[in-house]
């Protein structure tokens, strides 16, 4: 699991009331982590779910928080589950040329699939001669004229995980942290 550390740089005003809080400190430092952590992992959730083309509630059962004043030994931690959505949660519908699905919010086709039980999207593995890659997004090869109907396999969509470290779901990690913590935490020195 990879983690992601950022440094604030306090001003002097507020060292001094940090310093001032003495054993009060460690207390007030916690309560604003997790005030906005809490802001910030919603905000992070909302920038993925749109990123990824999936509903707010997708991103949701994913991604888990730890707050710093619980098990979290000081630190505010936003994790993801190494999820990775299938097609059928992108509005996937059948073609004729296979079936077509819209992740990452756009619709794309993916070749020779079809929907199977569940409403899952599947591709059919097809052998013979004249190897061409068909379908190179959803990552397999296939491969001339069909001599069985098996083996099939299982076409996914974005993985959660890959879509908060990147683009507009980091940014907004960044910059709601960066803009909230040190007021957050000067309100709780002050308390």
């Amino acid at each position: 699991m990879a983690a992601v550390d950022f440094t604030i740089k306090w001003s002097n005003d507020l060292a001094k009331l940090i310093e001032e809080a003495g054993l009060k400190a460690p207390y007030a430092i916690a309560k604003a982590l997790d005030e906005v952590g809490s802001k910030t992992a919603t905000l992070v959730i909302r920038a993925t779910a749109a990123q990824a083309g999936v509903p707010y509630a997708s991103a949701k059962n994913v991604i888990s928080t730890r707050q710093a004043m619980g098990g979290g030994a000081g630190e505010y931690v936003i994790t993801a589950r190494d999820v990775t959505l299938s097609l059928k949660q992108f509005g996937a519908r059948p073609g004729t040329t296979g079936v077509s699905a819209a992740p990452w919010k756009r619709r794309l086709t993916f070749g020779h699939s079809f929907i199977g039980p569940g409403g899952h999207v599947f591709v059919r593995m097809v052998q013979g001669k004249g190897a061409k890659a068909d379908g190179v997004r959803a990552g397999f090869l296939n491969v001339g004229r069909r001599s069985s109907r098996l083996p099939i396999h299982k076409l996914f969509g974005p993985s959660i995980p890959r879509e908060m470290t990147k683009d507009r779901a980091e940014e907004t990690f960044y910059t709601v942290t960066q803009q909230l913590l040190p007021f957050t935490l000067e309100k709780w020195l002050l308390k």
